[in-house]
């Protein structure tokens, strides 16, 4: 089946195309889970040149992490992350937005977005925040409930955890 938007292919039971970010269930189609109702999201803050607001800009490091913090994905990537980084498929940065580093994750299913995730170090505290991505970011740590990320907002991943980003893996150290 193809997005009947952009015409990427999609994997089969596929809701949101990983190319343009649409929904693709065809009309009438039982959703495979329900979402839970929400209030609609407040409006993007803008400057006075009517530019989206970065809000993580503000985040300043209050001293260096003692040590990186490992990602491992389960296709056998590796990447050490010290500061501000964007993960995704074929990530691309924002005109204005400035990464330490940005790292592509290998994905032949296209299950992650383009620009999926970014992920944030704050002294010792790894924080990912989901860039409303198609089909979202977990995180699981060993003994607590999984955690669906809210796009947008911060969420923390201690070492020991993974990350789920579509159907790619990746833990973190």
């Amino acid at each position: 089946m193809n997005c009947f938007y952009c015409g990427a292919l999609l994997a089969p039971g596929t809701f949101f195309c990983p190319d343009c970010g649409r929904r693709v269930a065809e009309e009438g189609a039982a959703p495979r889970f329900a979402a839970p109702a929400e209030a609609a999201p407040d409006p993007e803050p803008l400057d006075e040149a009517g530019d989206p607001v970065d809000e993580t800009a503000g985040l300043q490091l209050t001293q260096p992490a003692s040590r990186p913090f490992v990602l491992v994905s389960t296709t056998g990537q590796r990447f050490e992350v010290t500061g501000r980084s964007l993960l995704g498929r074929n990530p691309a940065p924002p005109a204005g937005v400035a990464y330490e580093a940005v790292l592509v994750v290998v994905d032949p299913g296209k299950t992650v977005s383009k620009s999926h995730a970014e992920l944030l170090v704050v002294a010792d505290e790894l924080l990912v925040i989901d860039l409303s991505s198609g089909n979202g970011t977990i995180v699981e740590t060993p003994g607590e409930a999984a955690v669906r990320c809210t796009p947008g907002q911060p969420q923390p991943v201690r070492r020991g955890s993974r990350l789920l980003l579509g159907r790619q893996a990746i833990d973190v150290w």
